[in-house]
């Protein structure tokens, strides 16, 4: 009996234990469909997608201002007659093959009806809409006539530009080149890299624009070093050099000059543990969950050595960022510390999309210490190393980067520029070029070129 009352015992502790197991299994498969349902169903690879695709007429895909950009004619794809709006606004619309991850598969299950209940569907019926076709039109946040505007200025240049709402997150533009026609992009013999979308994928070492980063946590922290640059020095057994002696600095000069042993010093000075939880509240090392573009990961990392984190500093050693991130950086500082969450979608069937509860933008700096950084950026271009972007009619903000980076064993740069304009003018932009050089040279020029065209 007393065997028997064990053996009870012990069966119902081994049931409840899986029990419990099962309810925290089907918890965490709750949780997870909830938190990453999304990004699961909007891949390339999803059969329902492509079942859709053969058998349906999709909706229409609109820009800001109404120009089609892909449509269906039967269940056959077709999009703009322009091939350079096409190229242009490739990535962000996507392909219908699987080959990239843009509106077409983003927004396929609002494109193809899959989003839609039996109630939603009834719902439309009885308010006398035609439900024969099976999609809704959808429109973009992004302008076709400024990204084909972008893309021609790019002619011959490999990289990327951002554009964006720095109040709204709305992406006005979106440029990657290589790029891809999506006519033809199944046939096509496409260069290695085409299809990756450089403006969300691409992860590229910062530079100094990750000075914007390290100035934040300096001003949060009260240090202002004076230093003299004589040009070169050697931090923890590493030389770290300038494009020449920039002489006395304190923090608004070395930034306005992009000195970069003035804030070689300044990282050490702060320290590992601060520098890359300030790296972490602008984004660094933290996936992205936003609803509308995937957008990769970017990478702040420390060593312990004094001289990996002088160079970590100044937007080098294992730091990587992606152009998209680049502007919603700028974008942070201009928004008085709030970094909006990246928006591509404006509607559906007509109606603005509704965001209650679901805004994924979050607040990096206090808005004194973004006003500190905005005037330091407001310097850069009034008299520092990103004159070549001011342009008439608004006061543009920026920070210019020149990133190394070895290819078969020759260091080259490529070029940055990230900025905004005034106020009255919420714009931010980010230009990246692969190996052009320096950013005062070649990204900053073209960040003015785009602010006058937003201007007009």
């Amino acid at each position: 009996m007393k065997n028997e009352r064990k053996f009870r015992r012990n069966m119902r502790l081994s049931l409840g234990f899986f029990v419990s197991l099962f309810v925290v299994l089907i918890a965490y498969m709750g949780y997870s469909v909830l938190k990453n349902g999304a990004a699961w169903y909007a891949t390339p690879y999803n059969p329902r997608i492509a079942s859709a695709r053969a058998n349906l007429d999709g909706g229409t895909i609109f820009d800001r201002n109404g120009v089609a950009l892909a449509w269906s004619e039967g269940t056959t794809r077709r999009y703009h007659a322009d091939k350079s709006v096409r190229r242009a606004c490739s990535h962000v619309v996507g392909d219908i093959y699987g080959k990239t991850i843009g509106a077409e598969t983003t927004f396929a299950k609002y494109l193809y009806g899959l989003d839609e209940s039996a109630i939603s569907l009834l719902e439309r019926i009885l308010a006398g809409e035609d439900v024969s076709g099976s999609g809704r039109d959808v429109t973009l946040t992004i302008d076709a006539k400024l990204s084909e505007y972008i893309y021609k200025k790019m002619q011959g240049r490999r990289g990327s530009v951002v554009v964006l709402n720095y109040k709204t997150g709305e992406v006005l533009a979106s440029v990657s080149i290589l790029t891809f026609d999506p006519n033809t992009v199944k046939m096509d013999e496409l260069e290695d890299s085409a299809l990756v979308d450089r403006a969300t994928m691409g992860r590229y070492p910062p530079g100094s624009i990750m000075k914007i980063v390290t100035a934040s946590a300096a001003v949060e922290q009260n240090l202002d070093l004076t230093y003299t640059c004589t040009g070169s020095e050697v931090i923890g057994g590493q030389s770290v050099t300038c494009t020449k002696a920039h002489g006395t600095q304190n923090l608004e000069q070395a930034f306005s000059n992009s000195c970069n042993t003035y804030f070689a010093n300044l990282s050490v000075s702060l320290g590992g543990s601060v520098l890359k939880r300030q790296a972490e509240k602008f984004g660094f090392n933290k996936t992205f969950a936003y609803a509308d573009l995937t957008l990769y990961r970017s990478n702040f990392e420390l060593s312990g050595e004094a001289g990996d984190l002088a160079w970590a500093g100044i937007g080098q050693y294992n730091d990587l960022v992606s152009p998209m991130h680049a502007a919603l950086m700028a974008a942070a500082v201009a928004n008085g510390g709030v970094m909006c969450e990246p928006r591509l979608l404006k509607s559906v069937g007509g109606n603005a999309v509704s965001r209650w509860g679901t805004d994924k933008s979050v607040r990096v700096l206090s808005a004194e210490t973004a006003q500190a950084v905005k005037q330091m950026m407001g310097k850069v271009v009034q008299q520092g190393t990103g004159t070549s972007a001011a342009v008439s009619g608004a006061v543009v903000y920026g920070k210019t980067g020149t990133a190394e980076y070895t290819e078969n064993g020759e260091v080259k740069n490529h070029s940055w520029f990230v900025g905004f304009l005034d106020e009255d003018h919420p714009y931010a932009v980010s230009v990246l070029f692969e190996g052009a050089g320096f950013g005062s040279a070649h990204a900053a020029p073209m960040a003015a070129e785009v602010f006058e065209y937003l201007l007009k």
